[in-house]
């Protein structure tokens, strides 16, 4: 697998970039540390000087009475020292500097700075640069003598500039910077050291999943840098090993198969349901068994052998048009699988053939096995009609019931009629629901034997009368021509009452169900030898043919329109066979699409 040069200095790219922002970081922190503590020096020491003008102004003036001013200069310049001044004077009332800690400036006049106004208490000032363009806050504060003006004390401060901290930080640079430095360069060998094999784990990890989804997966050894590392290249050894193993199982099991003789082990693979073949590098077979002759439908014999030197591509090619393109794949080192649609006498099956290669030197080529998989296919299809059918015929008379309730519970001028029609149509929906659950639970209790009969000696016609009586409603009310024609020799018949009773009703009911008003459904039963033949016969929307075989199957709806327009479960039909067959008997179907439909029960009498 390849893996470049730039994929794996991923880690030291981002190591460089740790070393880059750390180092940066850290020459901020540490100017802008200097700078905040020269700036918190200075401002208390601008604050201590701004603090002692009133001691220095007092001093002034008390030097003019004893000593006509002889000592201002030593005040002055004390002053600068003491509050770290940029300069210090004092200026008398006309602007000359009476005195200056620069003494080349004494008797000179003062020129007024321009600049922006500051202010420190009672002291008034002015920000400004000089001529060297270093920032000065200068403050005066003004003095007197005999109640009279005689001066004012002027006191400059320099702010710090970049220049400053630079020279002042220079001193400190070896140890504040050297020493985060080294841990920095520490921290990068590690970090290093810990995400280079992961990148490289990860650029594996990425190339595999890029593969095509039939391709097996291979993994890259990397250096063992970290238990990562060595933990992957375990992994990888495990997987290689594993494969080979199989590959070289395979190869060897089966070769036995493929050449002359094979003993038991071949007896057995013939007498697998499922079809297993051995192709050789050209896809020619080598060896199949019975069941991949039957499922491909090769010969009547059904005989493996027989099929010994030719190409199973060809093969499936004649079976299903699109079975070989499956396995055209760009890698032949790729496991396959497909599903195939095969057209049979007996209908259409659905087979789902895998294909493996053998990795062994000694025996190239494929083992290749199908599956007829048709029996699965329909459960998931039943499945599906299942949650389907049954999530509609549950939501419905659910949303009914919840809608009518929520109506009469904020109705308030709804009259009695209405509040009737509503709790009518709420019962009717609850019945409709109990009976769908009913039936469902009475289906599933007979299919898995849970429910047994209870066979007693009754009179067939008695029977069968009542159970048209109860439908007789239901053909009135649809205006449709109801007809029974009962042999008068049906006499008694050793049978469960009540289910055979359901089981009329069912069939009678649903052939009202699916018949046009004005229509004519008829019941009918004879007594035929041991048998009860009840026919149930009517002039409804018929089945047609393709349809006729899934009518007894649960929850399976017709396609055709006049079908779907009637509510029903899908159960009436499946149930009524049941309790046909519980009695050791059946229920057959003669349909015509447009004309009717007859349903023939067909029971012991004894």
């Amino acid at each position: 697998m390849p893996t470049t040069t730039a994929q794996l200095g991923f880690p030291r790219r981002v190591v460089s970039l740790y070393l880059l922002f750390s180092l940066g970081a850290l020459l901020l922190l540490a100017s802008g540390g200097v700078i905040a503590v020269q700036s918190l020096l200075r401002s208390r020491a601008t604050a201590d000087a701004l603090s002692q003008v009133g001691r220095l102004t007092s001093a002034i003036a008390l030097d003019h009475h004893s000593t006509s001013g002889a000592e201002v200069q030593d005040l002055v310049e004390r002053a600068r020292l003491e509050g770290q001044l940029a300069w210090c004077a004092v200026v008398d009332v006309h602007g000359k500097f009476v005195a200056h800690t620069d003494r080349s400036l004494i008797d000179a006049t003062m020129i007024e700075p321009i600049g922006d106004p500051l202010r420190w208490g009672a002291n008034d000032g002015i920000a400004y640069r000089n001529e060297t363009g270093q920032l000065i806050h200068e403050y005066r504060a003004p003095f007197m003598i005999n109640q009279r003006p005689a001066g004012s004390l002027v006191l400059a401060f320099a702010v710090p500039s970049w220049q400053a901290v630079s020279r002042d930080l220079a001193g400190y640079a070896p140890v504040a910077i050297l020493g985060p430095i080294g841990l920095i360069a520490f921290g990068g060998w590690w970090l290093n050291r810990t995400t280079g094999p992961l990148a490289e784990i990860a650029q594996s990890l990425s190339s595999i999943a890029r593969l095509p989804i039939d391709d097996s997966p291979r993994g890259q050894r990397i250096a063992a840098k970290s238990l990562a590392a060595i933990g992957w290249n375990r992994v990888v050894d495990s997987l290689d090993e594993h494969r080979d193993q199989d590959s070289a199982g395979v190869a060897s099991r089966l070769s036995e198969l493929a050449g002359i003789g094979g003993g038991k082990t071949r007896a057995a693979l013939e007498s697998l349901s499922e079809g297993i073949a051995v192709t050789d590098a050209q896809g020619r077979i080598e060896f199949a068994n019975r069941a991949i002759a039957a499922l491909l439908r090769c010969d009547d014999s059904c005989d493996g052998e027989l099929l010994d030197g030719q190409s199973l591509e060809e093969l499936l090619a004649t079976v299903a048009p699109d079975g070989a393109s499956a396995f055209n794949v760009d890698s032949l080192q790729a496991e396959v699988v497909s599903e195939l649609q095969v057209a049979t006498p007996v209908g259409e099956r659905t087979l789902r053939l895998s294909r493996a290669p053998i990795n062994g030197d000694a025996l190239p080529g494929h083992v290749w096995s199908v599956r007829d998989i048709t029996q699965q296919k329909l459960t998931d299809a039943s499945r599906d009609q299942f949650i389907d059918t049954a999530t509609h015929e549950l939501r419905t008379p659910l949303a009914n019931i919840k809608a009518y309730a929520e109506t009469l519970a904020m109705g308030d001028m709804i009259d009695v009629e209405e509040q009737k029609e509503f709790c009518n149509t709420i019962n009717a929906e609850a019945t409709r629901l109990a009976r769908f659950v009913d039936d469902l639970l009475s289906i599933s209790s007979l299919e898995v034997g849970s429910i047994g009969i209870q066979r007693t000696n009754v009179d067939v016609r008695r029977l069968l009368e009542e159970a048209a009586e109860k439908i007789r409603p239901l053909m009135k009310q649809r205006s449709m021509t109801f007809e029974v024609t009962l042999s008068e020799k049906l006499g008694e018949a050793r049978i469960d009452k009540d289910k055979v009773s359901g089981m009329v009703v069912n069939l009678l009911g649903n052939a009202a169900k699916y018949t046009p008003e004005g229509g004519t459904v008829t019941l009918a039963a004879i007594r035929q030898g041991e048998e009860l033949k009840i026919e149930v016969r009517d002039t409804g929307v018929g089945i047609a043919e393709e349809e006729a075989d899934r009518v007894f199957e649960k929850f399976f709806r017709s396609a055709n329109p006049a079908v779907r327009d009637n509510v029903g479960t899908g159960l009436g039909l499946p149930l009524a066979r049941e309790i046909a067959r519980l009695h050791r008997g059946d229920i057959t179907l003669a349909s015509k699409l447009g004309e009717g439909s007859t349903f023939t029960a067909l029971l012991p009498v004894q």
